[in-house]
């Protein structure tokens, strides 16, 4: 198998995940690594993009073309609109969905005026929320570039402190000391924590990788998605959904930020069987067009 993967230090250990599994099936495989329009386009937040799915429509024209078998991602970047050739063949166990902070401060002691680094309107928006809560004014800055270049900058004083992915510093073993922040009020995005594995639909290797589908992170995954697609949620947007299945049940939080004070935090346990459904009905009633400002 050729398998297609964005060439960052992440997104090539991220691969080898996949690889570990592909091993134990007895396949070789061949990784070509490409670099994505995300990739190229540092200069601006990722909700300031020209189009959804700017890490993944790269590989995705590969798959398409026959140039690669497979593509590995971040289950949080594959846009909810895809070429329908294509399907998500297998999820690996998902690793931490939740945001840290990696700063000089603590949450609870962060001082008024201080920087923090993200391109996520989400995580802007989350964290301005809490800290508006406690009075203090701080200053959220874009920042890009890889993991190692986000802490760098924050090293070199550029941020006090910046947000990010734990299942990237777990993946990439990084020593570094971070605060985890709590999926209440931190939402996390939808599909955050997960290796996913694109294939063209009804192909060899779509047939082949569905033997190491993550049935749990299956569900946890598509009850997400689908929270975002009624929501009609994406980069663009201040939206976390975050799904957990417990024994029979799906415990599922979202969240939607309006503005610097005003968000909404919702949670729903819905059953195993029927979560896509009853995450529908759920959402449906509080489309964002619908909902109040006021209600925290």
């Amino acid at each position: 198998m050729i398998i297609g993967t964005r060439g960052s230090k992440l997104a090539i250990l991220q691969t080898e995940k996949v690889c570990e599994r592909l091993r134990a099936l007895g396949l070789g495989y061949e990784i070509k690594s490409v670099q994505s329009l995300g990739d190229v386009i540092t200069d601006r937040g990722l909700y300031e993009m020209p189009s959804e799915g700017v890490f993944v429509k790269k590989l995705d024209t590969m798959l398409l073309t026959d140039k690669i078998d497979i593509a590995v991602h971040s289950m949080k970047d594959i846009p909810l609109e895809r070429d329908e050739r294509l399907e998500t063949s297998a999820v690996l166990p998902r690793d931490s969905p939740y945001d840290v902070l990696v700063s000089k401060y603590s949450l609870a002691d962060m001082p008024e005026g201080a920087v923090i680094g993200t391109s996520s309107v989400r995580r802007k928006y989350q964290f301005l929320n809490y800290t508006e809560k406690k009075s203090v004014k701080v200053k959220i800055k874009d920042i890009r570039g890889n993991v190692d270049t986000r802490i760098e900058k924050f090293r070199r004083g550029e941020y006090d402190g910046v947000i990010l992915a734990e299942a990237g510093l777990e993946r990439l073993n990084l020593n570094i000391e971070y605060e985890r922040l709590d999926c209440d009020p931190f939402v996390p995005s939808p599909g955050q924590g997960i290796i996913a594995v694109v294939t063209r639909k009804g192909s060899e290797e779509s047939n082949i990788l569905k033997a190491v589908d993550d049935a749990k992170t299956r569900v946890e995954a598509e009850a997400e998605k689908e929270v975002l697609k009624v929501m009609g949620g994406g980069c663009s947007l201040p939206v976390g959904v975050h799904a957990y299945c417990k024994g029979e049940n799906v415990e599922l939080a979202v969240y939607v930020g309006f503005s610097d004070e005003k968000y909404m935090l919702e949670k729903a346990v819905l059953s195993k069987d029927r979560c896509l459904e009853e995450a529908r009905d759920f959402i449906t009633n509080f489309k964002i067009g619908h909902i109040s400002p006021q209600k925290q």
